[in-house]
């Protein structure tokens, strides 16, 4: 009998003990969504376009003390201007969170919608060409994991707290026909001539990943790529397109590579990267885009503060045919831009 009574004792606190565990997570997840929402590092802000826009761009973001939109943009063919922009309409977030002592990963996916708009005029009267312009629907899986670490802390009722240490880059695609092989950033000393162009004197690498090591490629939290403002940046993405290939010229490109970064709708900019032997890009058509990215200032006022980059690759025929489907692909990393002494 005593035996029994033992071992429904037992029972009932391995019941009770399995319930508080449960209302911890519970409470804890809702730390950690917390967390989540309240870090400049995570997130998408600044990842859509809003509609149309020029190719590139900047809004909002300090440069020299200034902001600045750059209104020129791509001429496509002979007498024609396009512009073109996505516009995200809904934006579902889910995040599933596994934990393990003081440790917990959240495996964050957002379920994006949308419409890709592209807009053509004629340059000597800067009309729409309503026939040459379209729009199409598109949607994207953006995916990313979280290391949440549990840390003591007293002045917590529940004796200790949740910090953000590490996120791996966020990454995700439409369809399945572009892709990104590796991305690379240097800091480079660089000199211009009206003859030769842009000639790179000196480059030190600042930052290297892959595709293969993507998804588990934790980035410490507290020590995230760090770039002087007004830096100058060389960024070199190799693609890989499945094809068939959609090339506006004998060079036979068939894809943009575009780097987006800033925080929020207004403080972004956009930057084209090229495969056309121009610039600080060296072979035309190998799969590799390169371009210079001159970093902004953290804001007026302020040291240091953390952005948000997104590289996005974009077949073009998602840009230049309406029926070509929508094919893109993007990888984003938090940076922080700190004010040199």
């Amino acid at each position: 009998m005593n035996f029994l009574l033992k071992g429904l004792s037992f029972f009932i606190i391995f019941l009770v003990g399995c319930s508080d565990m449960g209302n911890n997570n519970e409470n804890d997840e809702v730390q950690l969504l917390r967390l989540l929402d309240e870090d400049s590092a995570t997130g998408l802000d600044g990842f859509d376009d809003g509609g149309l826009v020029d190719l590139e761009y900047e809004v909002g973001l300090e440069l020299f003390g200034l902001s600045r939109i750059l209104g020129d943009t791509l001429n496509y063919g002979q007498g024609y201007r396009v512009r073109y922009g996505r516009r995200i309409l809904g934006r579902d977030r889910t995040v599933d969170f596994t934990f393990e002592g003081d440790t917990a990963i959240g495996n964050v996916i957002y379920n994006l919608n949308g419409t890709f708009v592209v807009q053509v005029r004629d340059t000597s009267t800067m009309d729409v060409i309503d026939s040459m312009g379209f729009s199409k629907d598109f949607s994207s899986l953006m995916i990313r994991k979280v290391k949440f670490v549990r840390t003591v802390n007293q002045n917590n009722p529940d004796g200790y707290a949740w910090r953000i240490s590490a996120m791996t880059p966020l990454v995700g695609s439409s369809g399945d026909k572009v892709s990104l092989s590796s991305l690379n950033i240097f800091s480079i000393n660089a000199s211009t001539d009206s003859i030769n162009g842009i000639t790179i004197e000196e480059e030190n690498l600042l930052f290297t990943l892959n595709s293969t090591e993507v998804g588990d490629l934790f980035l410490d939290r507290d020590n995230l790529p760090m770039f002087d403002a007004f830096q100058n940046l060389m960024v070199k993405i190799a693609t890989e397109n499945t094809g068939p290939e959609y090339a506006l010229d004998s060079i036979g490109v068939g894809e943009w590579v575009m780097n987006r970064y800033g925080r929020s709708q207004y403080h972004r900019g956009r930057r084209k990267l090229n495969d056309y032997g121009n610039g600080v890009d060296n072979i035309t058509n190998d799969n590799i885009h390169s371009g210079l990215w001159r970093i902004h200032g953290p804001g007026m006022g302020r040291e240091s503060r953390v952005f948000r980059s997104f590289f996005s690759i974009i077949d073009l025929a998602t840009i230049f045919t309406e029926d070509g489907g929508y094919n893109s692909y993007t990888l984003s990393i938090p940076y922080k831009v700190v004010r040199p002494n």
